[in-house]
């Protein structure tokens, strides 16, 4: 046998070297060319998220993505109320073993940023390490996107986006002879017409009036009328003529043709009303499509209409909310944390969720229906897809105590419902809001 020459030798050595570097050489790189979607086995989870239809349909598919990966997922699952309040004192523990959990952005995104508890996703996202195949952040529609954002930073990956649209009974209005609403006006003389014609058996309209919860719904109107939460100095706005002029165009629309119980109603007694046969319009979220569309529980399924907010004098502004997941900033398994995000925020499974009525934040997921629905409605689809492109991310007052922000605009609303003096209480709410932000200012600096 010949034995090699020392320059032969260490010729070979090189090689040798170099071959198992570009097959072996380090996890990160040899993922950044073929992601081994094992390469964070072993890994535990604990999601912390909220009893909702999303979670629904990812919690039976969660075995399959560890199967994939090796990964195990615990979803610890709370309603909603009981979420929240579980989601904050895991963080205010310091000690939290969650590493994901879902948050809505608009509610408490900025919160969560000042108090250090969310990891930015941006440089994770933008590392192929960390990638999972196809994933396509470009592919979620831009208000989604924007929803998650602060700065120039990600926060949330949403894994589904909801808007608000006037849903109709057409039987009602084909048998009184009337027209889909277009404008506010028309809004208004339908609401009228019904209820008027049905000897106030019928409701022409129902919408939330219950303080906080009316908020979501009541400022479409507003953006409708030209209006905005504060004004271009950054103070409140409520006292101003076009706020005044939506607020009191909501009230009047409840108070003359809709429930007595309105100042009490939340989405679940407005949508309750609506699918009794009890009201002919309700204007609320896209999401509850599922429940006017269920012949189990509804009286009104194959029979809705869907269109976009009636223009108002600055034309039909709706917004957009999501619920996204967010990663803790404590985790100690980020790397498993961002597949399962990103498995659970994918393509395929924000297409399944749209085949069930959840509505997708992907226009590849809304692309797919097309040339069948799905059992969904064309009309639902048009107009949901309509407000996505078009809408408002700003559905909270933008400032950092939210509820208290939204609790002093509730009053507003609540006095033009029951048409008392709705001059006095917007500028006793705009005063209220103008010392919350003035705090709030004082503390930050």
């Amino acid at each position: 046998m010949k034995l090699l020459t020392k320059p032969q030798y260490l010729l070979v050595l090189f090689l040798s070297v170099a071959l198992i570097s570009a097959c072996n050489g380090g996890d990160r790189h040899r993922n950044r060319a073929d992601p081994n979607l094992r390469q964070f086995e072993g890994a535990k989870l604990v999601v912390l998220t909220n009893k909702h239809p999303w979670v629904d349909l990812i919690s039976p598919r969660i075995a399959n993505f560890s199967v994939i990966t090796g990964i195990d997922v615990s979803l610890e699952v709370y309603p909603e109320e009981q979420f929240r309040i579980k989601r904050k004192v895991e963080m205010l523990s310091g000690i939290s073993k969650v590493d994901l959990f879902m948050l809505m952005p608009g509610n408490s995104l900025d919160a969560y940023i000042k108090n250090d508890w969310v990891e930015a996703l941006s440089p994770y996202l933008e590392d192929p390490f960390y990638s999972w195949p196809d994933y396509d952040f470009e592919d979620i529609f831009d208000t989604a996107r924007k929803v998650g954002i602060r700065g120039e930073e990600s926060y949330s990956l949403p894994i589904m986006l909801e808007t608000s649209l006037l849903a109709y009974n057409k039987k009602i209005l084909h048998k009184m002879g009337l027209s889909i609403p277009e404008t506010m006006e028309e809004l208004e003389d339908t609401a009228k017409a019904v209820f008027e014609g049905s000897n106030h058996q019928i409701y022409g309209i129902t919408m939330r009036g219950k303080r906080v919860a009316a908020t979501s719904q009541w400022i479409d109107f507003v953006h409708s009328f030209g209006g905005d939460w504060l004004t271009n100095e950054g103070k409140a706005a409520l006292h101003t003529s076009k706020v005044l002029e939506a607020t009191r165009y909501y009230g009047r629309l409840l108070r003359s043709y809709g429930p007595a119980s309105a100042p009490s109603n939340g989405w679940y007694e407005s949508t309750s009303l609506f699918m009794q046969e009890k009201a002919a319009m309700i204007y609320d979220a896209n999401v509850f499509n599922t429940h006017y569309e269920n012949p189990d529980v509804s009286q009104v399924a194959g029979n809705v209409g869907y269109v976009m907010i009636p223009a108002g004098p600055a034309g039909s502004v709706s917004h957009v909310s999501s619920w996204g997941l967010s990663l803790y900033k404590g985790s100690e398994h980020k790397g498993a944390a961002l597949y399962f995000m990103q498995w659970a925020t994918g393509k395929e499974n924000s297409f399944t969720g749209l085949q069930k009525g959840i509505p997708a934040a992907r226009k590849s997921a809304w692309q797919s229906l097309s040339g069948e629905t799905e059992g969904l409605s064309e009309e639902w689809i048009s107009a949901s897809l309509e407000s996505y492109n078009n809408a408002l991310i700003n559905w909270n007052p933008p400032i950092p105590d939210i509820n208290k922000g939204r609790d002093i605009v509730s009053r507003v609303i609540i006095a033009s419902i029951l048409n008392r003096d709705l001059e006095q209480a917007a500028h006793s709410s705009s005063n209220l809001l103008n010392q919350l932000i003035e705090d709030e200012n004082r503390i930050q600096k």
